[in-house]
Formats: C-alpha cells, sequence, structure tokens
C-alpha cells in the first residue's frame, strides 16, 4: 500500500452549471476553465475577462500611500540639496530589487544617493543601530528604508538624535506601536487608506519611484515584478498588473546585470515567466544574502560595467551552486537522523553545530514536503552556546501559537502561522522538543493525515488536451492567492516505470487508460519507484503543463502526491543484496537460517524486526504488528508462509529471497544415483565422510551437496550409521521409502518454493501471495 503524504481536499463546488455554461457560451471559454475561474471568485464574464486579459492598467495613484506627500516632499528636498541620501534595503530578492528600484530612481533625479543591505549574519534583520550609526558618521544625511523599518524603534529614534530623518518604506505586518520616523510609507498604514495591502517591498518600492518621477517607471517594472514573485505575496490585483508588465519588459530588458543572469542561468527569454523568477532568478538572488554578504545582487542589477556584470553573475551562479549543496547536506542528515527514530514525532525538532543557517528555512520545508511533519531545524553555536532556528509548519498546527506556549524557553522569536525563527540557548533544546510536542499532542490526528492540498477538479485522462492546457495559461501568472491548478486522477493503471536524472532523483511514469497515455514527471520523487509496480491502479494529483520536446508538444503531468489503496508487491530479487532492501521502515524481516538473519538483523532499521520462518516459529508469528514484510530469504516451506499470510495484514511485500543454498536446480537425485551410493557403502567399510567426503562425491560422479543430501537420506531411513565421521551400512534395515523420509519431503518443498519466489515471472509470484492474503 502506498499512503498519500499530504492531506487531498477537493474544493467543494456550489457554482450552478447553467450559469458557468452560459458564460462558456459567452466567453467562448470551456465550461471547465469557467468553472476553475468561478472557484477562484470570478463569478461574471466580465471579472474572468479582466483577469486574464489583464491589458487594463491597475496601477493606484502612489499619493493613497500614507506619507507619500511627505516623504516625497523631503526626497526631493535632499536631491536637490545633493544631500548624501542612503536606501537601507534587506538582504533578500525582495529586499534586493527594492534597493535597486529607489537607488536608480534617486539616480535618474540627480540624486547623491548610496546603498546598504544589512548582513543576515552580523546585522540581522531589519534596522540595525550598529549600522545606523556608521552609516551617519560617515556621512548619511537621509536615510530611506525599504522591505523594512516598521519594527526598528532603537535604530531609528537613535537617527534623529543625531539628527537625521529616516523614511520608513515596508510592507511587513505592523506592530501596535510604530517607530517615530520621518514618514511611514506602508499599504496597510491605520492611518492610511490605500485600495490595495498586499504590496511586496519592490511594489512600495516602486510607488516611490512613479510619486518621486510623476509617471509610471516603466523600465523598473522587471526588478518590481521579481520582488513581488519572490516574496510569496498575493498575486491578484495590483500585484498582479505588476507581474504581467514586469514579465513583458523582462523578456526584451535592457538591464545589462539581468540579462547577463537569465543567460547564465539558462533562461529563454521568449518562454519567460512567473516560474523562472520563483525557480530560478529569485533562487539566485537570495542565496548571496543567505550565505554571505547580499550587496552584490544589487550591484547586478544597476551595474553597466560589462566586466564587473560577467564577474557578478559568475560570483551569484557560484553561491548559488554552493547554497544548493548545502541544502541537499543538511537535508540528506536531517533524513537520516529522522530514519533512525522508530516512529515519526508531530513536530521534527533537530540541530546541529555544523548547519548553516542562513539556509535552515529552505531545508525546513522540504522535511515538511517530505515527512509531513512540521520542522523546526537549528543551528548551534558552540561558542555563544545559542541555537538558531527556522520552523516551517503545516495547515494542521500554528507554528506561532506553539512557539508562544513555549516562550519561557525562547531568547526570542517571531513569525507567523506557517512559517517562523526563533532563539534559545543551546542547552535547552531537549526540553524545548518535549514542550513543542506536549503542544502538538492536541493537534496529532490532523497533523498526521499530512499537509493539506487542494484539488480543484478530478479529471477522466480524455479531458487532459493541449486546447484545454492553453486555456488553462490564461490564468496566469500563478502564486500566492492564484495558484497553479490542481487536478486528480483517480483509480488509473500506470506504465513504464522509471527513474531520471542525476542518482535515479526524479521519477517518470504513464498514465494509462485504453489507448490514452498522460506522461506523468515527479521531481525529487525517484525513491517511489520502489513502491510502484507496473500496471498498479493509483490515484494521484498534481499540476498540468505543456511539455515540448524538439517541436512536439503534449500534456504532462507534474507529480504532487500519489497513492494506492491495494497490497503491493516489490520485486527485489538480486544475486546482490541493496541497501534499500535493508532500510524498510516497520517491517517484519522474515528469514529461513539463523545464520544469514544473524549476519543481516543488525543493520535493519530500529522499527523493524526479524524472524525466522520455521515448523518451530510458524505459530509465534500469528498477528505481528508491521505494515512491511520482507521476505529476505525463500521460504522453506510454502505452506508456512501462507499460514502466515493469512493470519496477518500487511500493506507492503518486499521480495529479496537471497538464497544461499539453492537446491532447486540439482534437484532430487534419480532412484540409479542412490542405488549406486549405496551399493558403495555397503561394499566398504568406515567410510571417512569428514574428510574424504570430495574425493568420494568425484569418484562417484556426484556432487558434493548432492552426496550430502543423500546420505541425510540414507541415516534417516536408517540403512546407514555415522560414528566419529565414519559411515556404515545398517545390516539388514527395516524396509522404507526414500521419498518417505523427512529429509526427502523437505527438500521436494525447498525446491518448490525457490521455483516459485526465486525462478517464476514476478506476475505469477504476486499472483500467489495475493491470493494468500486474501484467505482471511
Amino acid at each position: 500500500m502506498l499512503s498519500s503524504k499530504m492531506n487531498w481536499k477537493l474544493h467543494k463546488s456550489e457554482i450552478d452549471d447553467s450559469v458557468s455554461k452560459e458564460i462558456s457560451q459567452a466567453t467562448g471559454l470551456s465550461e471547465k476553465f469557467v468553472m476553475l475561474c468561478m472557484q477562484r471568485g470570478l463569478e461574471t464574464k466580465e471579472q474572468i475577462k479582466a483577469f486574464i486579459d489583464g491589458a487594463e492598467m491597475e496601477f493606484h495613484d502612489p499619493y493613497l500611500l500614507h506619507d507619500m506627500d511627505k516623504a516625497v516632499h523631503r526626497l526631493t528636498e535632499a536631491i536637490e540639496a545633493g544631500e548624501e541620501i542612503v536606501v537601507y534595503g534587506d538582504y533578500d530578492a525582495d529586499g534586493i530589487t527594492s534597493t535597486s528600484i529607489l537607488v536608480e530612481t534617486i539616480e535618474v533625479l540627480g540624486g547623491n544617493v548610496g546603498y546598504y543591505l544589512p548582513n543576515r549574519f552580523t546585522d540581522g534583520y531589519g534596522p540595525n543601530a550598529t549600522a545606523f550609526k556608521k552609516l551617519i558618521e560617515n556621512g548619511a544625511q537621509l536615510i530611506l528604508t525599504c522591505d523594512n523599518g516598521v519594527s526598528g524603534h532603537e535604530p531609528i529614534a537613535m537617527a534623529k538624535k543625531m539628527g537625521v530623518d529616516v523614511i520608513i518604506s515596508d510592507h511587513h505586518e505592523l506592530p501596535d506601536d510604530l517607530p517615530d520616523a520621518y514618514a511611514i510609507i506602508h499599504p496597510k498604514h491605520p492611518a492610511g487608506s490605500y485600495p490595495f495591502p498586499d504590496l511586496s517591498g519592490a511594489g512600495v518600492a516602486l510607488k516611490i519611484a512613479a510619486a518621486l518621477l510623476g509617471e509610471m517607471p516603466y523600465e523598473s517594472l522587471d526588478l518590481a515584478a521579481i520582488g513581488t514573485v519572490a516574496d510569496l505575496v498575493s498575486l491578484t490585483g495590483e500585484n498582479r498588473w505588476i507581474v504581467k508588465q514586469g514579465l513583458q519588459v523582462m523578456k526584451q530588458t535592457q538591464r545589462l546585470g539581468l540579462a547577463a543572469l537569465m543567460e547564465a542561468a539558462g533562461i529563454d527569454a521568449a518562454n519567460l515567466d512567473e516560474e523562472s523568477i520563483g525557480f530560478i532568478i529569485g533562487p539566485r538572488l537570495n542565496a548571496v544574502g543567505r550565505l554571505e554578504d547580499a550587496g552584490p545582487g544589487a550591484e547586478l542589477m544597476l551595474s553597466f560595467d560589462e566586466v564587473k556584470i560577467a564577474e557578478l553573475v559568475a560570483y551569484i551562479q557560484e553561491k548559488n551552486v554552493e547554497r544548493q549543496g548545502i541544502v541537499q547536506s543538511i537535508h540528506e542528515e536531517a533524513s537520516a537522523e529522522l530514519a533512525k527514530n522508530e516512529s515519526m514525532p508531530d513536530v521534527v525538532v533537530l540541530g546541529s553545530k555544523n548547519w548553516h543557517e542562513g539556509v535552515l528555512g529552505i531545508v525546513a520545508s522540504k522535511l515538511v514536503e517530505e515527512f509531513g511533519r512540521p520542522a523546526i531545524l537549528f543551528r548551534i553555536n558552540e561558542k555563544t552556546g545559542i541555537a538558531k532556528g527556522s520552523a516551517r509548519s503545516t495547515e494542521a498546527l500554528d507554528i506561532y501559537s506553539a512557539l508562544t506556549d513555549s516562550k519561557d524557553l525562547l531568547a526570542k522569536f517571531g513569525g507567523h502561522k506557517m512559517a517562523a525563527g526563533m532563539s534559545l540557548p543551546a542547552a535547552d533544546l531537549s526540553a524545548f522538543t518535549e514542550k513543542i510536542n506536549s503542544y502538538a499532542a492536541d493537534y496529532h490526528d490532523a497533523i498526521v493525515l499530512g499537509e493539506s492540498i487542494y484539488i480543484d477538479a478530478m479529471l477522466p485522462l480524455d479531458d487532459v488536451t493541449l486546447p484545454f492546457l492553453k486555456e488553462l495559461e490564461l490564468l496566469k501568472p500563478y502564486g500566492t492567492d492564484n495558484p497553479k491548478p490542481i487536478f486528480g486522477f483517480q483509480n488509473v493503471p500506470l506504465t513504464d516505470i522509471r527513474q531520471i536524472g542525476a542518482d535515479n532523483k526524479h521519477l517518470k511514469f504513464k498514465l494509462k487508460d485504453k489507448n490514452l497515455f498522460l506522461d506523468v514527471i515527479g521531481f525529487n520523487k525517484g525513491s517511489i519507484s520502489n513502491h510502484l509496480n507496473e500496471a498498479d491502479v493509483v490515484s494521484l494529483i498534481g499540476e498540468l503543463s505543456i511539455n515540448v520536446w524538439r517541436d512536439s508538444a503534449k500534456p504532462q503531468l507534474q507529480l504532487k502526491d500519489i497513492k494506492n489503496k491495494h497490497v503491493q508487491f516489490f520485486d527485489k530479487r538480486s544475486s546482490v543484496i541493496h541497501d534499500s532492501v535493508l532500510a524498510v521502515e516497520d517491517a517484519l524481516y522474515l528469514f529461513s537460517t539463523s545464520g544469514i538473519m544473524k549476519q543481516f538483523y543488525e543493520r535493519i532499521p530500529n522499527s523493524s524486526n526479524a524472524a525466522l520462518l520455521t515448523d518451530n516459529t510458524a505459530d509465534a508469528l500469528q498477528d505481528v504488528s508491521a505494515s512491511n514484510l520482507v521476505l529476505f530469504e525463500c521460504p522453506l516451506k510454502m505452506n508456512l508462509l501462507a499460514d502466515l499470510l493469512k493470519s496477518n495484514k500487511f500493506e507492503n511485500v518486499y521480495v529479496v529471497s537471497h538464497e544461499s543454498n539453492s537446491v532447486y536446480a540439482d534437484g532430487i537425485p534419480p532412484k540409479d544415483q542412490f542405488a549406486k551410493f549405496y551399493q558403495y557403502i555397503r561394499s566398504h567399510k568406515d567410510i571417512d565422510v569428514r574428510n574424504r567426503l570430495d574425493a568420494l562425491a568425484e569418484y562417484l560422479k556426484i556432487k558434493k551437496n548432492l552426496a550430502i543430501f543423500m546420505i541425510q537420506v540414507f541415516l534417516e531411513a536408517g540403512f546407514v550409521t555415522i560414528d566419529n565421521g565414519f559411515i556404515n551400512e545398517v545390516k539388514n534395515p527395516v524396509k522404507r521409502a526414500l521419498d518417505d523420509t523427512q529429509v526427502y519431503k523437505d527438500r521436494l518443498q525447498k525446491m518448490e518454493a525457490e521455483k516459485v519466489f526465486i525462478y517464476s515471472p514476478f506476475s505469477q509470484l504476486t499472483k500467489w501471495l495475493n491470493e494468500q492474503m486474501m484467505v482471511q
């Protein structure tokens, strides 16, 4: 059985079919597409047309923002007076792009402007008193923050005391008490009435630029689009317009640094979309600030020096590769640590002195996706004794509330329902782990369901057509509050299962329904292939897109999750024991010989158990508590395994059938060979079978293992005796058929088992296994 990792939720539709049909006929759009639009709150043909067209300018008057007039007046005054203006940004992609927009705009107006991007590790997030003091001592006469500032009370008060005005431009959550700044520009300012509250830092910067210039700064839309997508703000309303227009500017950008970065990253400008920003450009700009100083990111966006640009692009590419390597390393360590657990905790809490704190949030997100549990990762600083961490959660647990419950152990923390940051004394990590899991215990049932994922529609394969997928592209750009549609497919057979990519980390297969096929790709899901067999019937969910390869276009599903309610059988038969065979969690490992069990017992997971299946142990293996069965060795007798399968319920069966002493190939010696060997024994006395068996087998032209078997049969039948390694005949033995001995019968049963478990097609073996498991 393959269980889903996410909690699947199908959107409940209360849409009147007649309304969607009417809109479909009026717009020429398919009814399926109209239904999707209506599920997103686009309830009329006018709303749908406006959403997918997006040509009408949706850019609100920047002076609707609180304090904009005051800020523009002060900035204009500073520009005209030649005052030294410093733009104080942030170390992520939104901070880099908003900084670049403001610096570029002030430069165009002739201002004397510089910028400062705080260092994540030495300055921390937001205004820093030490940094502000140094900037002012170096000549700063006006500080303009972007993408930060609303929580910077102390540094801003200090700047005011030193005679320097600070203008805040920010978009993050507002505290109850705002700093005493010269002006605060924020789309959610309580004293303002701005009609769109969800601007990014770059979006707010674009507003300031528009107000300063007195017109729309179209040349800055590329930067605003990058900041908006990378910061995961709502991609609706004004943000949607900014990104749509910004993507068009990016496709023909005159910004030398951005063009060079796109080329180095392999982005085809003609096919550029929001995913190019979210998965390629944004991560590269974020990488420099995650690992070191973010300054090179802004320098790249602002530079006109082609030599310098080439150096900066190479540096950013190098940092991104370094970031990927660090993320992979930490992820592997964390996954290996979790594999040691006998059961998965409700909240995963891990820490290491060797982990890089700049990427812990990324790794935590990966663990949430992989294990379906909220995850908190810490970097432990041995010098300070402080552990700094990042948390990512699922819908089931409000991680901010969970941290609030543990606040007595925390030095500081902040965040929201799904993500947070915190620090605490490293000595308190164990107590923190226990307390946060105690809090999460009340939400256990919801947590184990996994991260919620909402399915837009369940589709038959014949609904997946290129025209429908081209319609879906009208909903782009996708993002927060306008997610890429998720589609589900129920009980569909699959075929052509493959692992692809470096280290076989990706999964590829096809869904098949009669003569219809749909390609499926699962990025970083290669391990799932161990749970799939040809012709398995599965249910799965994912994102549909058009895959273009060598001028050929066809539909493709990017896999999000997959499940199978049936018992699954996995063919792991091989002459080599692979590590994956020894890594099955919550399993009963079944052995036939004590020597092999002893050899491998220590290598199986802590959550699994091992047992011998023999006549003497079979009764003790009734009602075993394990989800998985690993048939490590070929069973000695099929009836013993049949009884075990009938008395237990396993979700998955892994057939290894390792055999160190196969008997099937040699079979049973013919009667004349038995007679020849017995005649030899009768005509010789004191045959030294302990030391001379090899020579005896060679003389009789019998394989040594068959000679041993025949001796065992003779011995059980009472035809011979063995004393101190010497064999002799028994005079006038009781007449007995050789095939009536237990040794003979056991060999026949082992041959039968080997035939089925080692030499038969897997389909034939699984049929037998399934038949036994169904008789309960």
